[in-house]
């Protein structure tokens, strides 16, 4: 995380962090003041804590905590000037505070709601066993590939191949520079990710090491090496498990937030214009 990116999400985040300029007297540790206000750790952390594990990181490097306590200073100055120069008495602040604090609240009220919600292993096991067709990984190939434009280049290539081997060949003549570095290994892939000419003449090789024909394309010639053809297989479940509780647990999320909305609406009168 840049300096330039952290210090840009300062203004995005300032009505979703706290301030806690009397912490000092709780015990929580003083990391600078502007004015007479503390900006404490709790603060610091607070502030970034909507920005994950990127910014916690950060924070845990001296140059990283300095980086970030230098953007809560900054928006301690402005804040402070804000309320000195009756910003927040604007129309437009109060009007944009109410919006934040009706976000906020609606916000809380949903963590309340969806809060104990779990999905069991038998669920998430009976899930995996009725949906089968969900965790079914497709053929695939792991192929590499020379890219080269031009039927003399094309043919000086098929001449190196003779007394080369095929990554030696890719790394100096292959015009894919995303491959080419890496001796035209394209990694695997499944049907219908490649451009229809490359993809067959890719599936249509059988053996680990067979080399295929030229092959034209829209960006040129394509010579084809298989590495590995890798028949189509069902993901085992304790590989997608973590995956499976965690949609189940979005979809569980959904659906109570949504029967709760509807609840309120028969609650409160609602009228759509």
């Amino acid at each position: 995380m840049t300096k330039k990116f952290f210090t840009a999400l300062i203004f995005t985040f300032a009505f979703m962090t706290c301030a806690y300029g009397a912490e000092s007297e709780t015990g929580d540790k003083v990391l600078a003041r502007v004015g007479s206000q503390d900006i404490t750790e709790r603060e610091v952390l607070e502030f970034i804590q909507p920005f994950g594990q990127q910014a916690m990181m950060m924070y845990s490097s001296e140059q990283g905590r300095k980086m970030i306590i230098e953007d809560v200073i900054t928006m301690r100055l402005f804040a402070i000037d804000a309320e000195n120069t009756g910003i927040d008495k604007t129309p437009e602040f109060i009007a944009a505070l109410a919006n934040a604090k009706r976000a906020m609240l609606a916000q809380a009220a949903m963590r309340k709601e969806i809060t104990g919600i779990t999905v069991s292993d038998d669920e998430a096991k009976k899930f995996y066993d009725e949906n089968p067709k969900l965790f079914v990984q497709p053929e695939r190939v792991h192929a590499r590939h020379i890219l080269v434009s031009g039927d003399e280049m094309l043919a000086k290539v098929q001449e190196e191949l003779k007394v080369k081997s095929f990554d030696v060949v890719a790394k100096e003549y292959s015009q894919d520079p995303g491959s080419a570095v890496n001796g035209g290994d394209l990694g695997e892939f499944a049907k219908g990710q490649m451009v229809p000419e490359f993809e067959k003449a890719a599936f249509d090789l059988k053996n680990p090491g067979d080399v295929s024909a030229p092959v034209k394309s829209q960006y040129g010639w394509h010579i084809i090496k298989l590495e590995e053809h890798i028949p189509e297989s069902k993901v085992a479940y304790e590989n997608i498990k973590p995956q499976i509780i965690q949609e189940l647990r979005e979809k569980k999320t959904q659906e109570v937030l949504q029967n709760k909305a509807k609840e309120l609406e028969s609650k409160y009168k609602v009228e759509r214009f």
